[in-house]
């Protein structure tokens, strides 16, 4: 029986890879978490990309201990071959290894394997892809050891699924707060909270969303689904306005580079409801149905049901009759 007041080495790596986000520059911050993971989970060299899933476009990719002409060989010859990688493509959120789709002799007369990663040095692999079903963004890391004798084990494997979804969000939160010191000189003075934040490029391509910004995107474009942000945000894309307001919220965007970062928070008037619990808050009021609103939203019905809660709080209403009064005092 574990002691809950200390913490076991999974824990202790998700807490490190949270404290990545301040310690390590936006720049190296894939390459240096992966090389901390080494702890954890030994392997011999990785790779992490980012990109858009739908059309496996690469928006940036860091590499540890993998030598350049390696990857790009098989970026050029055997991307479309690599059947583990295929597989994980498939499967968002599922770790993958040679062994977990084929026997391991079979395994080595594949071409993949006898002339790209046996040459290259890489004996086992194990990899995962996970992405954003609503922004398109997705990641891909793969582990790889050149010691035909160590294979990932069941254990291993299950280890990359549950980091796997905090390294994708620490990444996403690294790049948030690098463009927020960057449009701040530096400062983190007025930061309110990764989830109100998006990072887009010159071509309204979002590179990070947060989770109040995503659900911000689909209350003013229902049915919204990425890469690019939605028409409603081109005055702001283009630069034509700083600030936008849009239904409960304001919009704001910085311009940094090629890069673009977006900012939502409630409009004056709110009360001091959330982004989130405004647009619940309207969207009830106006006589549509918890279910109705958690699949407009993209949220689940307990969410929407607490966000409820928390508003009813806040406003001192007890009632829909007064919910309504209390939203149109908002509008108004």
């Amino acid at each position: 029986m574990t002691d809950s007041r200390f913490p076991n080495p999974l824990q202790s790596a998700i807490a490190e890879v949270y404290q990545g986000v301040f310690s390590h520059p936006f720049e190296s911050f894939k390459e240096a978490t992966l090389r901390r993971l080494r702890a954890l989970l030994p392997f011999d060299s990785a790779v992490w990309g980012s990109g858009l899933h739908s059309t496996n476009e690469m928006l940036s990719v860091s590499v540890v201990d993998l030598a350049a002409p390696s990857l790009m060989a098989y970026a050029a010859e055997w991307q479309e071959q690599d059947f583990v990688r295929n597989a994980a493509v498939s499967e968002p959120g599922r770790a993958f290894r040679p062994e977990d789709l084929m026997r391991r002799e079979a395994y080595e007369r594949t071409d993949i394997y006898r002339q790209y990663s046996k040459p290259v040095g890489i004996e086992h692999s194990l990899g995962i892809v996970d992405r954003n079903p609503t922004t398109d963004i997705g990641e891909l890391i793969f582990l790889f050891r050149a010691d035909p004798g160590w294979p990932f084990g069941d254990a291993e494997r299950d280890l990359v699924e549950a980091l796997a979804p905090h390294l994708i969000d620490a990444w996403g939160q690294s790049q948030i707060a690098h463009h927020y010191r960057a449009a701040a000189d530096g400062s983190a003075s007025g930061f309110h909270g990764y989830d109100s934040y998006a990072v887009a490029d010159a071509a309204g391509v979002l590179h990070a969303s947060g989770q109040d910004f995503t659900r911000a995107l689909r209350a003013i474009a229902p049915g919204w689904l990425g890469p690019r942000l939605p028409p409603q945000l081109e005055p702001l894309q283009r630069g034509d306005l700083g600030t936008l307001n849009l239904g409960d919220d304001e919009f704001t965007v910085w311009f940094l580079g090629d890069r673009r970062l977006f900012a939502v928070a409630p409009r004056r008037g709110t009360f001091g409801l959330s982004p989130a619990e405004a647009r619940v808050a309207r969207l009830y009021a106006g006589g549509a149905r918890q279910r109705d609103i958690a699949r407009q939203l993209g949220v689940s019905v307990s969410t929407v049901r607490n966000q409820l809660a928390s508003v009813y709080l806040k406003l001192d209403v007890h009632s829909k009759l007064e919910l309504l009064r209390a939203v149109n005092r908002m509008q108004g």
